[in-house]
């Protein structure tokens, strides 16, 4: 008899005392960091707070997202806001990959894979957020070849004899066991993280994305004024109408979630362990009850 998954109800993971958490290793993989601290920027946070060391690997170089500046200037000035950004999460380090934004479909898939193995292994990656690669109507190239490139990789980064010339230099194989996937558009949820206790913390990453939140607050200043008309949050100094937006317009989804399944603030994903880790766990299962000493 099989299980119709679509009609399994989300478990509802809410924090945890204490630092569960310790000893492992938390990769976030996006292209552009405004799409995590939006999305998943209450997860982050919480895990970080249970212990997790944290990365953040940016794909793309974010050259494409500011109102007004020249493309050398929102490199830079992106980059910038990265850091601050993962400052604010607790994020140890930020890895930048540095493909050019929207146009990573252009990139050989086995690079990006390649190069992600390589990180997992040596950071020995236990646990990644990204984009979900089965999520349907994603628009952006840079969303669904990183998390194809992702998905692919957790579960290469775990074989002796993939990518053998890291293994030759002293990398070994390590299992990528969890991941939480996160979709814009329809998704077979299974997981609802409660966020609620991270409210601040998530709004302020968002606001330090400021070229980017900035980008969405000018343009939409822009879209508005063409039609005569204003909104009286953004009617005001830049600093203010980033924060007034974010906490108005980009933390709604939040907010919906949360009065979804009866919390203040959640964010939704698919969540499951790896494949090989999960008959691994079996096997760990079957050998404590079975096995015997050697004559």
């Amino acid at each position: 008899m099989t299980t119709d998954v679509s009609k399994v109800e989300p478990v509802i993971e809410r924090p945890r005392p204490g630092r569960p958490h310790s000893e492992k290793t938390l990769a976030i993989i996006f292209p552009h960091s405004d799409d995590f601290s939006i999305a998943t920027g209450g997860l982050i946070a919480k895990l970080i707070d249970e212990g997790y060391t944290g990365y953040f690997i940016r794909t793309t170089n974010d050259e494409m997202d500011s109102f007004d500046l020249s493309v050398g200037e929102t490199v830079q000035r992106n980059e910038k806001d990265t850091q601050e950004m993962a400052r604010i999460l607790g994020i140890k380090q930020v890895l930048d990959l540095n493909y050019r934004n929207h146009y990573l479909d252009e990139v050989p898939p086995t690079e990006i894979r390649s190069r992600l193995v390589l990180l997992f292994r040596m950071l020995k990656v236990d646990t990644v957020v990204t984009f979900d690669p089965w999520g349907h109507y994603e628009e952006n190239p840079d969303h669904y070849v990183t998390a194809q490139a992702v998905e692919a990789a957790c579960w290469m980064a775990g074989g002796h004899l993939d990518e053998p010339e890291q293994i030759e230099a002293g990398l070994r194989p390590y299992t990528v066991t969890d991941r939480y996937y996160y979709a814009r558009g329809p998704q077979l949820v299974n997981r609802v993280v409660d966020i609620s206790p991270y409210v601040e913390k998530k709004l302020e990453a968002i606001c330090a994305n400021r070229t980017q939140v900035g980008n969405m607050v000018n343009s939409m200043r822009a879209r508005l004024a063409a039609q005569g008309l204003k909104l009286p949050i953004l009617d005001t100094d830049d600093e203010t109408a980033i924060r007034n937006y974010a906490e108005t317009i980009l933390m709604e989804e939040s907010r919906h979630i949360g009065r979804m399944y009866g919390l203040e603030y959640a964010e939704k994903y698919h969540y499951f362990v790896s494949a090989d880790e999960a008959v691994h766990r079996f096997a760990r299962a079957y050998i404590e009850k079975n096995a015997v000493p050697v004559d």
